[in-house]
């Protein structure tokens, strides 16, 4: 039976839950064992619970980082969902931010799991915050 718009908000707000708290258990819980998720649409997908914990491991490489969505909309609409927000990433210790405005689209299988998620984010969606240096990742060191 596919997943209801209940459970795809469900599901969106573990995800925020997860990068907020730091919880790598949660987020590769709320994932379909065979999950896709391209960050950002166009680049090489990270596939399988392997795939996104080496993603998750890239993105929280270094314990000062902070990472912390800040969420504006979820939309659910039948097995898919919406997710519109702002990942702030700070590095307080060398005074560099990055605020990285995001729109991913997440469609849940029949169990109830996000089987793919796609995040569409480009250069625009990238500010400093104020104060603040600029981080830049490089995604590339995700892939290796």
């Amino acid at each position: 039976m596919a997943a209801t718009p209940e459970q795809v908000r469900e599901v969106i707000q573990k995800y925020v839950k997860a990068w907020t708290e730091g919880d790598k258990a949660l987020l590769l819980s709320i994932f379909a064992e065979d999950a896709v998720w391209t960050d950002p649409v166009g680049t090489p997908p990270f596939v399988g619970h392997a795939g996104i914990g080496k993603f998750w491991d890239f993105a929280r490489q270094d314990p000062q980082r902070q990472i912390a969505p800040k969420v504006h909309q979820i939309i659910a609409c039948a097995n898919e969902g919406i997710l519109r927000f702002t990942m702030q990433v700070r590095l307080p210790q060398s005074n560099q931010g990055l605020d990285l405005l995001v729109v991913d689209r997440f469609v849940l299988n029949d169990e109830g799991k996000i089987q793919l998620a796609q995040a569409y984010w480009d250069e625009t969606c990238a500010s400093v915050p104020e104060g603040m240096t600029m981080f830049a990742p490089n995604i590339e060191e995700a892939y290796q």
